[in-house]
């Protein structure tokens, strides 16, 4: 199943990026939103797109909703190349693991050039979903479940509690509680 969740997802970004957007309008994207989108971006990438912050002013505000999506859709996309074997990485499914936060930010894709969804405050609790594989200086990004959504959210700063602490968490929060240094 993953692996056609993968495939549509790369499928419509390429059509997309190709100014072909059946399978986005298969997704429920509002048509005016897409052509704004198509318009603005041509043939680039959405996440290339919107990664300057002044291109969200360029679209209606009712439009950020589906434009998110579309760049949650190309980023897990580039997630799961990336995850392949021939990256050297696999996604992780995580069961009932739960973490809190040294704070930081909750982001729609697993990098620090993803856009921020939401502030996590310290000690604020985290459900984990999967390790991306992905890896920035040391620690992994995780798709994580919180009060403000599902996101993405850096290894380096959280702890894990109820379980072998995952590779590329930080810390066990027995050990290192928030606010404990």
């Amino acid at each position: 199943m993953r692996q056609i969740q993968t495939f549509l997802f790369a499928l419509s970004t390429l059509l997309l990026a190709c100014g072909i957007s059946t399978p986005s309008r298969a997704q429920g994207y509002d048509e005016a939103c897409m052509r704004a989108v198509e318009t603005l971006c041509g043939k680039s990438t959405v996440m290339r797109c919107f990664a300057e912050e002044a291109q969200w002013g360029k679209v209606p505000e009712r439009c950020h909703g589906d434009v998110q999506s579309m760049f949650e859709a190309e980023n897990n996309s580039a997630a799961a190349e990336s995850a392949t074997p021939a990256g050297g990485r696999a996604i992780t499914p995580i069961k009932d693991l739960s973490a809190l936060s040294y704070g930081g930010i909750l982001r729609a894709g697993p990098s620090m050039d993803s856009k921020k969804k939401a502030s996590i405050r310290l000690g604020q609790p985290i459900e984990l979903i999967e390790a991306t594989g992905i890896w920035t200086d040391d620690y992994q990004w995780f798709k994580v479940k919180t009060a403000s959504g599902i996101g993405y959210h850096w290894g380096g700063i959280f702890c894990t509690m109820g379980g072998v602490k995952p590779e590329g968490v930080l810390f066990d929060c027995d050990e290192n509680p928030p606010g404990s240094f």
